[in-house]
């Protein structure tokens, strides 16, 4: 049954993160949008890049946001952004004029501070081949400007730290901020794999991110026993001790709550 009670002020871009487009090769963010628009909430994705740079992405976004207020004859949006869309929607903000139009961002789980092992991969010259086949692959689905050793930088711990000096935090803006740890669970068995590599540098991690590389703004919370693509409803199901649905339901009228 249809409610109101997800109707924000403003519209709602959902900002993905990398290696995954918005439609492909699965739908990223899974039962989410439905979810949210059937209770009232106008919701647009971002359509970026799936291993774009942060910079070439959020130049994809300002075009979006763009769109979204000349369809929608508003003045602001919300953003809600998973993983590395988090650092896009950031420097959408702080570097490309846009603060003036969004009213707040909600990252989940997104590496504000950088990994460590992104650091350490980066530095790997045997993933070249690698890298230029992602290109190539991201290329035929759609990307504009796939980049795959840039990108991977743009994921570290040592450029987060120039990053983020160079990317403040603009006024009258919410930011807030989820991290996730998948703590051995083996319900998503790939990110395991990803956490336990992860370990070695970063320590516990949601499979990718450290709930301490996630905090940024108002710190909401660690989600225990979850993982990265759980976060994205990626799986399009729910876990006994987490419900995705019901998360952003939670976000979104909270939101609408602060006048948002």
């Amino acid at each position: 049954m249809r409610t109101d009670c997800c109707k924000t002020k403003y519209p709602i871009l959902l900002v993905h993160g990398m290696n995954c487009r918005d439609e492909r090769p699965i739908f990223y963010w899974g039962r989410i949008p439905d979810t949210l628009r059937e209770r009232g909430a106008t919701v647009y994705l971002g359509g970026q890049d799936a291993w774009g740079t942060v910079a070439g992405n959020a130049e994809q976004l300002r075009k979006t946001v763009l769109r979204i207020l000349e369809c929608e004859q508003c003045e602001k949006i919300n953003i809600i952004a998973h993983s590395k869309g988090g650092l896009e929607a950031r420097y959408l903000i702080s570097c490309l004029g846009m603060a003036e139009h969004v009213a707040s961002l909600t990252t989940l789980s997104t590496p504000h501070h950088g990994s460590h092992t992104a650091k350490w991969f980066g530095a790997q010259r045997i993933l070249a081949p690698y890298g230029f086949c992602s290109n190539v692959f991201w290329r035929l689905l759609g990307d504009e400007a796939p980049c795959f050793k840039e990108t991977l930088r743009n994921l570290s711990s040592d450029w987060a730290e120039t990053f983020n000096r160079e990317c403040p935090d603009m006024p009258g803006i919410l930011y807030q901020s989820w991290g996730a740890r998948l703590a051995g669970s083996l319900h998503d068995p790939v990110m395991a794999l990803y956490a336990s590599v992860c370990r070695w540098l970063d320590g516990d991690t949601d499979g990718l991110v450290s709930p301490e590389s996630a905090k940024w703004g108002l710190y909401r919370g660690t989600l225990e026993r979850v993982g990265h693509q759980d976060l994205a409803d990626a799986w399009k199901h729910d876990l006994p001790h987490f419900k995705p649905r019901g998360f952003y339901v939670k976000i979104v009228r909270e939101l609408k709550k602060e006048g948002f």
